[in-house]
């Protein structure tokens, strides 16, 4: 096989089939020229990080299991550990390990049914099985067992369970974790995957790479590629900074329109696997963080923050309660993407002691959160007294999509995008030590992790504040910027 001493007897792996499914270059790549690849970003390691979590949690479903501990590069002695294991009548395995056709894998959890033959159990810190995601997962799993002549009669996606609140305290892996048959769907992927396994095998023998054309369908998706700075060097966007945005009149008129103060407003949030706080549950959306610049007629300007301090309790009531303190009942909120009002409908109903004072705030949000609660057998609250609160205006979606034309912001108004190009008197994002959300979220994380030093506790805490109010000064002086421009 090439000749190549790095490939053995069985170069594929379920990770490998899934880089191919995803493109041949990046299989070639990591079986035979690893070292170009980057190392993954602290986002993708904390991913994997809480998958090994949830991993043991699920073990622990299982009392009694034994765990194959030879590791990937042992996967021969791996194999015969798990037929010992499975001789001598071990019920449950943990990283059971098989070889077919050229692949080798490692099963989450091998389960001795009870009425004969077995079950395999793949575990995903995920929220539900999604068969895009998920079956070439557990169907090339079903091949090779299948294939070693293991009787395997249920194939089990176990997932995270949205459902379930926590309480606080160790987690409940009987409550916290779901499980989905995919036996059928797993066993049907299984009767096709002989002939992408020769077509594995053929691209690793060859003697040339196979070509791609880089692009952000194929490099980025579902996940982006550890190969993409390799095969996309020596290629540079043009940025198109000496380039002057236009503004369109229309827009700069309507945001001269807007009622004053202008109050820019911009949430951060996390949706970790496993809650941080108490009363919360998995993959569910908390509200941490908020920043407001207030921006007066006359040009003053001011700015409010609030950042969540302890994981002890859901911070989601401090947080609604302070920003309506800092809010007001006159002038208009703006914001950079629908998202902040969608945050505000979700704690509307959420919340309801404070749902009065919120829609009292935000009269518009009132259809939108009616329907909520509707769509939830629940009954409708009145609605407040229109005559005041405040206007929203959306400065993403309204103003930069709409109104604002430069080759940079071609398909996109990020604000990220837009911060060169409208406000570069301001540092780029990737001068701040919290440079966008996944890292944010990342940083909240260990800022409130009870064994993080204080002394690394408050460098977070400034870093989450200095980040989250560039996004509400960046809309003032993207505002700015528009209206002088006009």
């Amino acid at each position: 096989m090439r000749g190549d001493p790095m490939l053995s007897e069985a170069p594929l792996s379920k990770s490998r089939y899934l880089r191919w499914l995803q493109c041949p270059l990046r299989l070639y790549l990591d079986v035979h020229h690893r070292e170009l690849a980057t190392p993954p970003a602290a986002s993708v390691q904390a991913r994997f990080d809480v998958g090994h979590r949830v991993g043991a949690l699920a073990r622990t479903r299982y009392p009694g299991g034994v765990l194959v501990e030879q590791g990937p590069h042992q996967h021969a002695e791996a194999v015969a550990r798990t037929a010992d294991l499975i001789r001598s009548g071990t019920r449950d395995i943990f990283e059971a390990a098989f070889t077919y056709d050229h692949v080798k894998i490692r099963a989450d959890v091998l389960h001795a049914l009870d009425g004969g033959g077995f079950e395999l159990v793949e575990v995903k810190s995920t929220s539900r099985y999604d068969p895009a995601k998920h079956l070439p997962d557990v169907g090339i799993q079903a091949y090779v067992t299948l294939g070693a002549g293991l009787d395997v009669r249920r194939v089990t996606l176990m997932h995270l369970d949205t459902t379930y609140v926590w309480p606080g305290g160790p987690y409940d892996p009987e409550r916290i974790l779901a499980a989905t048959d995919v036996t059928a769907e797993a066993f049907d992927y299984a009767r096709n995957m002989a002939p992408h396994v020769a077509e594995m095998i053929a691209i690793l023998e060859a003697a040339e790479p196979p070509s791609v054309q880089p692009s952000d369908a194929i490099c980025r998706r579902p996940y982006e590629c550890e190969f993409y700075a390799y095969c996309t060097r020596g290629i540079e966007p043009p940025d198109g900074l000496d380039v002057e945005p236009t503004v369109d009149a229309t827009t700069a008129q309507r945001l001269e329109e807007l009622r004053f103060p202008l109050l820019f407003v911009d949430f951060e949030t996390v949706n970790p696997a496993l809650p941080l706080f108490p009363g919360t549950s998995p993959f569910q959306v908390v509200k941490v963080q908020w920043s407001v610049h207030r921006l007066e007629a006359d040009g003053a300007l001011t700015h409010d923050e609030w950042l969540v301090a302890s994981a002890d309790t859901d911070p989601q009531p401090e947080f609604l309660s302070t920003l309506l303190d800092a809010l007001g009942r006159s002038g208009t909120f703006v914001h950079y993407s629908p998202y902040e009002l969608t945050q505000l409908v979700d704690l509307a109903a959420r919340l309801p002691d404070m749902r009065d004072q919120l829609l009292a705030t935000l009269p518009g949000l009132y259809d939108k959160v009616a329907q909520r609660l509707a769509d939830r057998g629940e009954e409708l609250p009145p609605r407040p007294d229109t005559g005041g609160g405040l206007a929203s205006f959306d400065l993403g979606r309204e103003a930069v999509a709409r109104g604002v034309s430069h080759p940079a912001l071609a398909g996109t108004w990020s604000i990220k995008a837009a911060l060169p190009i409208l406000a570069p008197s301001l540092p780029p994002y990737s001068s701040l030590a919290v440079t966008d959300g996944d890292a944010a979220m990342l940083a909240t994380a260990e800022m409130l992790d009870p064994e993080t030093p204080p002394e690394r506790r408050a460098e977070l805490r400034k870093a989450l504040l200095r980040y989250c109010e560039q996004d509400t000064l960046a809309m003032v002086e993207i505002y700015r910027r528009m209206v002088s421009r006009a």
